[in-house]
């Protein structure tokens, strides 16, 4: 019987020889890409570096805190400078108690001013006087009540759509039956007032009323604007941002929505540290998009450099592999004439020598 073939032994100076071969040339070449990337990244700054176009761009709020009630605009609409976008209904209660209370001392006025005419009245026509006096005292009661009423409908409702309580909803329904009623009587007793009027001194008084209803209503209105803002848009451009929907509560100074120009303003640029050149207002720099095959170039102006080193975005690196801040001296550049740029586009800079 034949024995099995034994693995003859590899001397070491042959292994050694294999590993210089196969292993040594990974080794040093390795070692030589890792050198060029650290010098790349450490040591070597060139003159361009990266800029990104900027628009004009504004974030609408509101003043006041309340319910969002009609959101006119979406997302990417085009907007124009003055247009309605939005309604919020003011949901406090103390600014509709303060209307209110301005509106009651309006009618004091007018009955003080009511009863002092009565005693300048002629005696033989003083009865038929003091009963038109004291049933206009009684319509503007009714009339006062039913401005209030009316008011704490429109307040109700809009916490019922904030809320969804259905015993709010019979609430309303029972004011509302107080309304009408109310309504019909005042106008029973404008009916009755037009038959007494007085013709003498008292229509005067008739008069007077109607110049002071007039400014009562004129307050009723002052107080429906207060209860309701308007925001309107600040400049033209796209909504590019909506933050908040119909139906939400927003709170006094929160960002609603937010509206970019579409119209390109400016270059931001980073000069990244170490610098290699001190970049200063009026040195020219060539700008160079990187939409297409053949890159468009044109020449720009620095408008103005900024006073400290301050952390950049890394879409504006133009090197470097590691995700870590960096820091870089902002410079403001203006748009240059012949080459079309979009907002948010980011540019190749380099110093003109």
């Amino acid at each position: 019987m034949s024995s099995a073939p034994r693995n003859i032994p590899r001397p070491l100076a042959q292994r050694w020889r294999d590993v210089r071969l196969h292993l040594v040339p990974v080794l040093i070449y390795a070692t030589g890409v890792s050198a060029v990337i650290y010098l790349w990244n450490t040591q070597w700054m060139p003159s361009t570096f990266t800029g990104e176009v900027q628009a004009m761009a504004s974030i609408v709020s509101s003043s006041k805190p309340g319910l969002l009630t009609n959101m006119t605009v979406r997302q990417f609409d085009r907007v124009s400078k003055g247009q309605v976008i939005a309604k919020i209904a003011i949901q406090s209660s103390e600014a509709v108690s303060v209307a209110l209370a301005t509106i009651r001392a309006d009618l004091e006025v007018t009955k003080a001013r009511m009863t002092f005419d009565q005693h300048r009245n002629d005696q033989n026509s003083q009865s038929l006087e003091l009963n038109y006096e004291q049933l206009l005292a009684e319509r503007m009661d009714q009339k006062a009540a039913l401005d209030q009423t009316l008011f704490e409908v429109r307040f109700l409702q809009s916490e019922l759509v904030r809320t969804q309580e259905s015993r709010s909803d019979e609430y309303i329904k029972r004011m509302m039956t107080q309304l009408k009623e109310r309504e019909a009587l005042i106008q029973r007793l404008d009916k009755t007032l037009e038959l007494i009027k007085p013709t003498g001194p008292a229509a005067n008084d008739a008069e007077a009323w109607k110049s002071i209803e007039t400014a009562i209503k004129a307050q009723e209105a002052q107080l429906q604007e207060a209860s309701e803002v308007t925001l309107i848009a600040p400049i033209d451009g796209v909504v590019s941002k909506v933050l908040r929907n119909s139906g939400e509560n927003i709170a006094a100074g929160e960002p609603l929505l937010m509206i970019s120009g579409d119209h390109a303003e400016s270059i931001i640029g980073y000069v990244r540290q170490p610098l290699s050149f001190d970049p200063k207002a009026g040195d020219k720099v060539v700008v160079r998009t990187r939409r297409g095959v053949k890159r468009e170039a044109a020449e720009a102006q620095i408008v103005q450099v900024g006073g400290r080193l301050e952390f950049f975005a890394q879409s504006l690196r133009v090197r470097g592999f590691d995700s870590s801040q960096e820091r870089g001296l902002p410079v403001l550049i203006t748009i240059p004439n012949n080459l079309k740029l979009h907002p948010g586009e980011l540019v190749d800079l380099a110093l003109k020598n």
